[in-house]
């Protein structure tokens, strides 16, 4: 009775936010696929942020790619408790700002990835974005599906009832292969096989220096993938008749949480927090950058892997993990967290069932040695959080709160493992 109950809610929720979105008439940018998406999103919102100031443009700061998250986001509710009696009070908060309304933002990001059949309709129903942008399909999310394809499938259906134009990856196979049957306007993005870049040290901090079509990006973060999304942003800029760039421009952004930020640990070690995800392809591209970073500015220094297995890859688990240990054993040192990396990987420095085991075994590690490290932590999820042992060896303890899942209600959860 209780599922039927918030069944119709969402529905009822879902009406309202068509209602809204048809009076408010905002320009709607909406990012899915499999990999990528919010890191994506938020290049793509700070950049229009800084180069449009006259116009008010919005995306929520949370994760909200659920069905529910979508509504949440076009109303701007960024926090709420799950519960029946929350979700009744938050419907007279929708009907009264459905129905006694202001304009809030004149453009709109959203998020959103498939989780079942058929959800992509219920979305479309809310609203059809003006321009989409498709990352990159992996093999992830597919318990609900009976294929890969199935999910490519449902996903489309986004790109047809684009409304201007979508923004397709290059380097995605199946968006290749349907890009010239489509009716809809469409562009390609990351169409170059490596971007000029390099990385440089400047007042302490670590840059990077890109080029984009004429002109020298210089910004504050880093990782190919990055550029891919920078380079996106300021082609999206263009809709809104921004055409020109300095031959020298600045472009000040914000790396989201546990996407390859950069931190001072012990013993003169340097920290990748890359804690958010790893799915075989951004584990790879995770490894190279890591790799030129210390080929480029911390050319003395070892490296060393913290990783935790990869999930969500059902039948392909054992063997993209021991494709995945045989690259990294042969040319690094790994530490490894939980169950697929101890059952899949070979002969390496330790494995852990839990993060806080781990942290002792690397901070006893550092301090016994007499080099120097660059370690990348990579992938967290829940009965894991791998960035807690990272959290353990930060030279700057208060650097802790840039990490993922820190707030009270991840804090207490983590407290029971």
């Amino acid at each position: 009775m209780k599922k039927i109950i918030i069944k119709i809610i969402y529905h009822i929720y879902a009406f309202l936010a068509r209602i809204y979105i048809r009076k408010t008439k905002p320009i709607v940018i909406w990012v899915t696929w499999s990999v990528g998406k919010t890191s994506c999103r938020m290049i793509i919102f700070q950049v229009l942020n800084q180069f449009l100031p006259e116009r008010k443009i919005y995306t929520s700061p949370k994760n909200f790619n659920s069905e529910l998250g979508l509504v949440f986001s076009i109303f701007k509710i960024e926090k709420y408790d799950p519960g029946v009696l929350s979700l009744i009070k938050i419907f007279f908060f929708l009907l009264k700002k459905t129905f006694i309304w202001k304009k809030e933002y004149d453009v709109l990001l959203l998020e959103y990835w498939v989780d079942h059949p058929n959800d992509m309709d219920f979305l479309l129903k809310i609203v059809k974005p003006d321009y989409s942008v498709f990352t990159k399909l992996d093999f992830i999310h597919v318990a609900n599906f009976s294929s890969k394809k199935q999910i490519w499938e449902e996903k489309i259906k986004l790109i047809k009832n684009t409304k201007i134009k979508a923004y397709l990856n290059k380097q995605d196979e199946f968006l290749n292969e349907i890009s010239d049957k489509l009716l809809v306007e469409n562009q390609f993005f990351n169409k170059k096989n490596a971007y000029k870049h390099k990385y440089i040290c400047e007042d302490k901090k670590i840059l990077s220096l890109l080029q984009i079509d004429n002109s020298i990006i210089k910004t504050n973060i880093m990782w190919e993938d990055n550029f891919v999304y920078l380079e996106l942003a300021l082609s999206i800029l263009k809709n809104f008749w921004v055409n020109y760039l300095p031959v020298w421009t600045y472009i000040n952004l914000v790396n989201q949480p546990g996407r390859f930020s950069l931190f001072n640990g012990i013993k003169n070690s340097v920290l990748i927090d890359s804690t958010y995800n790893a799915w075989p392809a951004s584990m790879l591209k995770m490894i190279q950058n890591t790799v030129y970073l210390r080929d480029s500015v911390f050319k003395n220094y070892h490296i060393l892997f913290v990783i935790w297995d990869m999930r969500e890859l059902w039948v392909k688990s054992r063997q993209e993990h021991r494709r995945l240990y045989h690259y990294l054993n042969a040319y690094w040192k790994i530490i490894s967290i939980w169950k697929e990396t101890r059952d899949n990987f070979g002969e390496h420095l330790w494995s852990f069932k839990f993060a806080s085991d781990a942290w002792l075994f690397l901070k006893d590690y550092l301090e016994n040695s007499n080099k120097k490290y660059i370690i990348l932590f990579k992938w967290s999820q829940n009965t894991i959080f791998t960035e807690e042992a990272l959290k353990q060896v930060l030279l700057d303890p208060r650097n802790a709160k840039k990490l993922v899942r820190q707030d009270d209600y991840w804090l207490k959860n983590k407290s029971n493992y």
